[in-house]
């Protein structure tokens, strides 16, 4: 996963935002999608 990607970042509404809090708020969508 590419967290350090600006497409990445802006999906998930935190554009240029630490890699480190990227990737947490994706593993964090990840659990809770159904």
């Amino acid at each position: 996963l590419r967290v350090d990607m600006p497409s990445v970042q802006k999906a998930v509404g935190m554009p240029g935002g630490d890699p480190t809090a990227v990737f947490a708020e994706v593993r964090q969508r990840k659990d809770v999608f159904r």
